[in-house]
């Protein structure tokens, strides 16, 4: 009886303390668990503070070039105003005077509606001191036609014995009557001992001044009365 008694409480005791050893287990597994829970949440957090650290620290570096480029832009336009008000003041300095400034746009003006710049040139130089024109006899000069198959050569017209001209254009749009087309532009050439031969090309009337052997020609080309003629008109200028 008492040795049953005594396998019995030896019994319970082993029981008990597989129960402990069961619990033990359990808490030292729960304590792991625990463990091991907070070794990664602090390292995901050391992980994230640290790369919010690194953010922080390249956001600053990204401002602070932010604020360079502005610096430097500033500067810039500083510089710019500052390079402005100079040519400002030397323009204000240097400008031609009004006068010029006219003369100036009358050129333009001028040349606008069909002057040479040579014929301004001349104009301008002659004005430099006195002179004394004479008109010279008013010629003719035939014009050849381009565009009539048997047109003959243009019959040069001789001028004082220094100037040769010589005239063609596009006939009229009817071609019947052989004569060009007064409101088409005609081609001129001019040519003058001792000066450069040169083609001047417009809508008559042509104003055209050359200097030769000294004397200046003025020259004013119009259509004439009789077709496929043009009238030149011409004064000797010479300088003293």
């Amino acid at each position: 009886m008492s040795r049953r008694r005594s396998r019995r409480n030896d019994e319970q005791r082993r029981r008990v303390l597989i129960f402990i050893a069961k619990v033990l287990a359990g808490l030292g597994a729960i304590g792991v668990t625990a463990y091991y829970a907070y070794e990664v949440g602090f390292r995901v957090a050391v992980g994230e503070t640290q790369s919010a650290h690194e953010a922080q620290q390249k956001a600053e570096e990204q401002l602070k070039e932010v604020e360079a480029a502005a610096e430097a832009d500033r500067l810039a336009q500083a510089q710019a105003v500052r390079q402005l008000s100079e040519l400002t003041a030397r323009y204000e300095q240097s400008k031609p005077p009004e006068e010029l400034r006219d003369l100036t746009e009358l050129l333009k003006a001028k040349m606008a509606a069909g002057v040479t710049a040579r014929r301004l040139s001349l104009v301008i130089k002659s004005a430099e001191m006195p002179r004394s024109c004479q008109p010279l006899p008013t010629r003719r000069l035939l014009v050849r036609l381009l565009s009539a198959k048997a047109s003959p050569a243009g019959t040069p017209l001789r001028i004082d014995d220094t100037v040769t001209l010589t005239a063609e254009a596009p006939g009229a749009s009817d071609n019947r009557g052989g004569w060009f087309d007064p409101a088409v532009a005609v081609k001129v050439h001019v040519a003058a001992d001792g000066a450069r031969e040169t083609d001047v090309s417009g809508v008559l009337p042509i104003d055209y001044a050359l200097s030769a052997k000294g004397v200046e020609y003025h020259l004013t080309l119009s259509a004439a009365n009789s077709k496929g003629w043009i009238d030149v008109a011409a004064e000797r200028c010479s300088f003293r």
